[in-house]
């Protein structure tokens, strides 16, 4: 798996640009604001998602970790797939993307090339409440909210559950209390 490249920018298109790394050239789809902000033989760090189906391997680089992050989750709503997961990061910053989830900004989701209505409404959907975990000050509880997540529990469910919990406990306490709590 490859989490991360460091090197030389040396071709840059829209959205794919070509970064030599120790006698290696990857090729690196990026988001339009990701390759607005590169030049060529510019030294540059990528966070990177490789995404593989059964005709391709892509890999996708990102300049910020949220923005990685966001693509991360993208990508897992049913009917985004990474094409349209970059055109959101094309079209919007993550705190854009955010604001627009939390005023549940339909029309402006519509923007992204490729985002109908319905696909909008189900990304609204799927991504709701997401980012409120990130405003927890406690790192256990927000890692306890993402594991929460995983299981299945709608995230505004887990992080109500977890936020009530006493404060000091570890990671594993509070999941093991939340379960008590959600089931």
């Amino acid at each position: 798996m490859i989490v991360g490249l460091v090197g030389c920018v040396e071709r840059i298109e829209p959205t794919f640009i070509t970064l030599y790394v120790n006698g290696v050239v990857y090729g690196v789809h990026v988001s339009l604001r990701t390759s607005a902000c590169l030049q060529v033989n510019q030294e540059v760090r990528l966070d990177t998602i490789l995404v593989l189906r059964e005709d391709s391997q892509n890999l996708f680089g990102f300049l910020e970790s949220e923005e990685c992050t966001l693509f991360a989750r993208l990508l897992k709503i049913n009917g985004v797939g990474s094409r349209i997961a970059l055109a959101i990061l094309s079209v919007y910053s993550v705190q854009d993307f955010t604001f627009l989830l939390e005023t549940r900004d339909l029309k402006g989701l519509q923007k992204v090339p490729g985002v109908g209505s319905k696909l909008a409404g189900k990304i609204m959907l799927d991504l709701e409440g997401y980012w409120e975990h990130s405003v927890v000050s406690n790192p256990h509880t927000a890692e306890a909210i993402l594991a929460l997540e995983s299981l299945g529990f709608k995230s505004t469910q887990a992080r109500q559950v977890c936020v009530s919990l006493p404060k000091g406990l570890d990671t594993q306490e509070i999941i093991k209390q939340a379960l008590q709590q959600l089931r």
